[in-house]
C-alpha cells in the first residue's frame, strides 16, 4: 500500500517491525528485502508519490514536484547547487541512469583506512551482478549515443584517452532525454518502479509526504515522529508517529545526519554530519557549427575515465555528458543581457560536458538550521582544485577534438577559448574562488561513514550505528570516501548487503 498525505487520516499512529526513513537507493532495497523476509515494514518518504502518468516532461513541473528545494538546494554560501530528488524513489527517479560499479582502488582504501571487511570487489560482485540483472543495467549500442555523448567517444578517442559506454538501468528506452523529469515511458528502472512495488507486493506500507524529524528510543522500541505535509498544498499538515524495534535511516547524506543530530543519537564519535563529499562538478560548453542539442537523447551514456587515480593518489576526475536543459543552462552559462541572450539563441549548437572530481582533500559538513533543514558547508581543497582545473582543460580539449569552434567555462567572468592553444593561458588567468565559477553536485556522500573504529565512524560494516542497537543508516551517508563514480549501483549494493544481514539477524537485533 502506498498512501499520499492527502489520503491519510488524523492522527496517524503506526507500528511495525521496521520503520524506514527514505525511499531511494537505501530505503527501497531495504524495504523490499525485509518485507519479503516476512517483516512488517513502514517506509516514510518526505516527498510526494507520483505515478508515471503524472510525470511531465518539463523543468517547471519536475523541479517543483520532484527535487529538494525545487532544484535550488545549495551550500550556505550559495557556491554549489546540489541537485537531489524529493519523491518516492528519491534521486533515482530523476537521475540520468548511469550505473557503474565501485572502483577497486576505492574499495581497497575502505579496507586499508577504515578496516572494512566484506567490501572487496570479489565480495560485492554477486550483489552487483544481481542488481544489474534486476535493473537490466546494460551499455547502449553505438548507434544509440546522442550527439552530445558522441563528443566524448569521438573527441576523447582522437586524443588517445580512454572512453567507453556506461551502464544504464533502463528497458525499452525511447531516448527522449527526459530522465531528469521522471520517465513518463516506464523505461527507467528506478527504485520507484522496481524495489518499491516489490516491497509493497510483499506487504510493506509506504507513506509519502511524511517528513521524519526525531527518533526516540524507549526500551527495545523506537518512536519515529514527524509531520505530514501533503504535496497538493491544500490538505492541512498533520503529525505522525511510527513505533518499531528497528529503524533504518535512509534519508540521504544531507538529511540522515540531521535526523540523528536532532534526535541526539549515534554521535559519540562526533562524526555525524562531517566528512561530506560532493563529487564536485562543473560544466564546459562547446559551440559547434552543427546541431548538438544536448537536452535531447540519452542524457548520459558515455564517459572518459582516463584521468581517474592516474597518479595513484585516489583522486582525479571523470568527464561525462550532461543534459543541458534550457532553464538549467540559462542559470549556469556566463554573461548577462544581450550577450547571454545571444548565447541562449545558440543553445541547440552547444555541447555540454561535465568534470566530476573525486575529492581527496576537500571537506564538507551538514548541520540542521533553525527549521531542521540542512545547513551545508564545503571547503575545496588545493589538490582537488588542481584536479578541477585539469579536468576543465581536458574537457575543453575533448570539445576541440570533437570539432567545437569555441569552448567556454562556467566562470562568472566569461572565459572562452577559440583553439586548444588558448586553454592553459585562459585557465591560468581565470579566477577560482567560490562563487567565481558555477559548481554543482548530485552525489552528496559520507556524512555517517562506516568503519570498524567507533571513535572515527558512525556505523559498522552492516550499517548499524555503533551507539544504538537496532538503529541503522543505509544510504549515501555511509560511504567512507568519495567514490569517483556515479553512486547509484554502489549504494544499491550496500543496501542489499546490509538488508540481507539485518533480515538474517533480525530476531537478535529486535529483541
Amino acid at each position: 500500500m502506498i498512501l499520499s498525505g492527502r489520503d491519510m487520516a488524523d492522527p496517524i499512529r503506526e507500528s511495525a517491525d521496521v520503520c524506514i526513513i527514505g525511499s531511494g537507493c537505501g530505503g527501497g532495497p531495504t524495504a523490499k528485502i525485509l518485507a519479503e523476509a516476512g517483516h512488517r515494514v513502514v517506509l516514510l518518504e518526505e516527498g510526494g508519490y507520483y505515478t508515471t502518468a503524472e510525470f511531465e516532461p518539463s523543468e517547471e513541473a519536475a523541479y517543483q514536484n520532484l527535487y529538494q528545494k525545487r532544484a535550488g538546494q545549495a551550500t550556505e554560501d550559495l557556491a554549489i547547487t546540489i541537485l537531489q530528488g524529493r519523491c518516492v524513489g528519491g534521486s533515482t527517479t530523476v537521475n540520468w541512469t548511469t550505473s557503474l560499479r565501485t572502483p577497486d582502488f576505492v574499495l581497497e582504501a575502505w579496507r586499508r583506512d577504515f578496516g572494512l571487511r566484506g567490501f572487496s570487489s570479489v565480495e560485492l560482485q554477486p550483489y552487483f551482478e544481481r542488481i544489474e540483472r534486476y535493473l537490466n543495467i546494460h551499455r547502449e549500442p553505438d548507434q544509440h549515443h546522442s550527439p552530445n555523448n558522441r563528443l566524448i567517444l569521438d573527441g576523447a578517442g582522437k586524443l588517445g584517452y580512454s572512453a567507453k559506454a556506461v551502464g544504464r538501468n533502463t528497458r525499452g528506452c525511447v531516448r527522449a532525454g527526459v530522465c531528469g523529469f521522471g520517465c513518463p515511458f516506464d523505461a527507467k528502472l528506478s527504485v520507484d518502479m522496481t524495489y518499491i512495488p516489490d516491497a509493497v507486493k510483499a506487504g510493506a506500507t509506504v507513506l509519502a509526504d511524511c517528513r521524519a524529524r526525531k527518533i526516540q528510543p524507549s526500551g527495545r522500541m523506537k518512536r519515529v515522529t514527524g509531520t505530514v505535509t501533503p504535496s497538493d498544498g491544500k490538505t492541512p499538515e498533520k503529525r505522525f508517529a511510527v513505533e518499531a524495534p528497528v529503524v533504518v535511516v535512509s534519508a540521504s547524506a544531507l538529511h540522515s545526519p540531521l535526523i540523528l543530530l536532532e534526535s541526539g543519537l549515534a554521535n559519540s564519535s562526533d562524526q555525524v554530519g562531517r566528512n561530506l563529499t560532493l563529487h564536485l562538478t562543473t560544466a564546459v560548453a562547446g559551440l559547434y557549427g552543427r546541431v548538438i542539442y544536448a537536452a535531447g537523447g540519452i542524457p548520459q551514456s558515455a564517459t572518459c575515465d582516463h584521468f581517474m587515480n592516474r597518479n595513484g593518489d585516489g583522486g582525479g576526475f571523470w568527464i561525462e555528458a550532461v543534459p543541458a536543459y534550457p532553464a538549467l543552462s540559462a542559470i549556469s552559462l556566463p554573461g548577462f543581457g544581450a550577450s547571454h541572450r545571444k548565447m541562449m539563441t545558440q543553445h541547440a549548437h552547444l555541447g555540454a560536458l561535465i568534470v566530476l572530481v573525486k575529492e581527496i582533500d576537500s571537506s564538507g559538513r551538514v548541520i540542521p538550521d533553525s527549521r531542521g533543514r540542512p545547513r551545508i558547508s564545503y571547503t575545496l581543497g588545493e589538490r582537488d582544485l588542481a584536479y578541477l582545473k585539469e579536468g576543465i582543460g581536458e574537457a575543453s580539449r575533448v570539445h576541440f577534438a570533437a570539432g567545437a569552434e569555441s569552448v567556454m567555462t562556467l566562470h562568472t567572468v566569461p572565459t572562452q577559448f577559440h583553439s586548444p592553444g588558448e586553454i592553459q593561458r585562459g585557465l591560468d588567468h581565470a579566477r577560482w574562488g567560490m562563487n567565481e565559477i558555477v559548481l554543482y553536485s548530485a552525489h552528496p556522500l559520507g556524512t555517517c561513514r562506516m568503519g570498524e573504529d567507533p571513535n572515527q565512524t558512525v556505523v559498522d560494516a552492516h550499517c548499524q550505528t555503533h551507539d544504538v542497537p537496532g538503529l541503522f543508516v543505509i544510504d549515501g551517508s555511509v560511504t567512507p570516501t568519495s567514490l569517483g563514480v556515479n553512486p547509484q549501483l554502489t549504494l544499491l549494493a550496500i543496501a542489499e548487503k546490509s538488508a540481507e544481514w539485518l533480515a538474517e539477524n533480525f530476531r537478535t537485533i529486535a529483541s
